[in-house]
């Protein structure tokens, strides 16, 4: 698991033509939580779309709906309907560059000498 970083922006969540509108709660560079559940099937393939702040081109990546650590297990994420964490499922690196740029900026971390 990778860093992450508290967020608050809405991300849409689409599979089978069907779209959802979720509250993040944090954001590294595998994946994203949710403050809520999205109401598609536990490792189901989702595409996701969110804008960082202070970032008007957005970021829409391939994911999968899991159960988030600490959300019970899975027959209550599936009562829930659905799960808290998206995994992304590929990243390309100008994407991979843009989460590491916030989660480093939101965390403070210092820059890597380069």
């Amino acid at each position: 698991m990778s860093l992450r970083a508290p967020i608050a922006v809405t991300v849409e969540v689409r599979a089978a033509g069907r779209r959802v509108f979720r509250l993040a709660e944090n954001l590294g560079e595998d994946g994203l939580a949710l403050e809520r559940p999205a109401p598609f099937d536990i490792g189901r393939p989702v595409e996701i779309f969110f804008a960082l702040p202070d970032d008007a081109e957005g970021l829409r990546l391939p994911a999968r709906v899991e159960i988030r650590d600490g959300d019970g297990d899975e027959a209550d994420a599936h009562r829930d309907g659905g799960g808290r964490a998206l995994t992304f499922l590929a990243v390309g690196e100008d994407d991979r560059q843009r989460l590491r740029g916030y989660v480093k900026e939101r965390l403070g971390l210092p820059e890597a000498p380069g």
